[in-house]
């Protein structure tokens, strides 16, 4: 999952293809977002404008290079460094369960850091409201998000 996450790709898949045997094979998991109209994408509806309003010097830079996100670009990243077409599987991941535990889940993916700490209360007030208009006659919260599973053969 920190694929994704760094800057330089052309080096990264260089590098990787350094280290990595002919014929060996990368395999990484790139982060896919919500699976559907869930509790993680309404998390991500009332996150967003928060984030977006956090004061400037505040804000978490926008990480990694956004062609490692999707099939094509983890081709045109790796592709030149001597990897050949890479096999794209999307996973879907079931983390429906308790509030609590969504809520810890769910907010636990994003550094909260940057919120200042009554917006980061009202953040946890606005998805509560939100996962609960969700909530299943058992009261859990359907949760879901993607990973996509990246595997890449080095060629010779």
């Amino acid at each position: 999952m920190a694929l994704m996450l760094m800057g330089d790709a052309e080096q990264v898949a260089a590098e990787v293809a350094r280290v990595l045997a002919p014929g060996g094979t990368l395999a990484v998991a790139v982060g896919g977002g919500a699976a559907g109209d869930e509790a993680y994408a309404a998390f991500l509806r009332v996150a967003r404008p928060l984030f977006q309003a956090a004061p400037a010097d505040q804000r978490i830079p926008s990480l990694g290079d956004r062609r490692l996100r999707s099939r094509e670009g983890f081709d045109a990243v790796f592709g030149p460094a001597g990897f050949g077409p890479v096999r794209w599987e999307t996973v879907r991941i079931d983390l429906t369960g308790p509030p609590e535990r969504v809520w810890a889940t769910v907010g636990g993916i994003y550094d909260l850091g940057p919120l200042d700490p009554a917006v980061a209360a009202e953040l946890r007030v606005r998805f509560a409201r939100e996962a609960a208009a969700l909530a299943l006659p058992d009261g859990r919260i359907p949760c879901a998000m993607r990973v996509h599973i990246a595997t890449a053969v080095r060629e010779a």
